[in-house]
């Protein structure tokens, strides 16, 4: 029997899990998050409705269906809808995989879905201060490597008596989202394995670290007064850092294709 077409059975799993859906919707027009995870759902849409042809897998539902069977049981057990949407990502990841892209599980499908739900503010709690402290230790080592004796103190640098603070917008959250973002999108579009995928997402992670802590110790000259530069300067060595970023992971990501059977 042939299975029901494929935005037929999404629709289905949708309202299945409708109060994820419904919390999807709450969460990405709500002040605390921002409105950035709908670029991931639409960068997902496109990987799954620009997949080539592809043959029809064997029992295409039983890994989909399986999922289902997880957040049925997560919601019998009261499981909060925040934990289950990631139930969900996982099931329409499988379905879309089977479905439109001619494999079992997509990596990159499943970090896009993931991407798009509205955890800005989770991330932001749980994520920016150990990222400071990281960023903190990394542009330690830089700055010492370059002859200035400074040390870590918290999420701040010192340094003859002077702090210089790595605040909350420069810990490298949103950058870290987006690198994701850049390197699941490029991994989706060029149908990349889950293997190549999960390197290219590991070498995002440790590309927007090193450019962060790239950025906070080039900060650290320009607040502490060794380097005489415009105020212009700190949104300007932001950027830079950040299209650095951006670029490395593509052109990794690019290469990982190349390089993949």
């Amino acid at each position: 029997m042939k299975p029901a077409p494929f935005p037929l059975l999404l629709a289905a799993l949708c309202l299945a899990c409708w109060p994820v859906l419904l919390w999807f919707a709450t969460g990405t027009l709500d002040g605390s998050n921002d409105s950035a995870g709908l670029l991931a759902a639409a960068a997902a849409a496109a990987v799954v409705a620009f997949a080539p042809a592809q043959q029809t897998l064997a029992r295409p539902l039983l890994l989909p269906c399986a999922c289902l069977a997880v957040y049925l049981a997560a919601t019998i057990c009261k499981v909060p809808v925040p934990a289950r949407s990631l139930i969900l990502a996982a099931a329409i990841t499988a379905l879309a995989s089977s479905a439109r892209q001619g494999k079992r599980f997509d990596v990159a499908l499943l970090s896009l879905c993931i991407l798009a739900l509205p955890f800005a503010a989770t991330l932001q709690f749980y994520l920016g201060y150990p990222l400071r402290v990281l960023a903190g230790d990394v542009s330690v080592f830089l700055l010492r490597m370059n002859g200035v004796l400074v040390t870590r103190e918290g999420a701040m640098l010192a340094w003859h008596g002077q702090l210089v603070s790595i605040d909350a917008p420069c810990s490298g959250v949103k950058m870290l989202w987006t690198g994701l973002l850049l390197a699941s999108a490029t991994a989706g579009a060029r149908r990349l394995a889950s293997l190549p995928t999960a390197a290219a997402l590991t070498l995002a992670v440790v590309v927007v670290v090193a450019a962060n802590a790239l950025r906070a110790s080039a900060l650290f000259y320009v607040e502490t007064g060794i380097v005489h530069l415009q105020q212009a300067a700190h949104g300007a060595i932001g950027i830079v850092s950040f299209a650095g970023a951006g670029a490395a992971i593509l052109f990794m990501t690019h290469r990982m294709g190349r390089s993949a059977p």
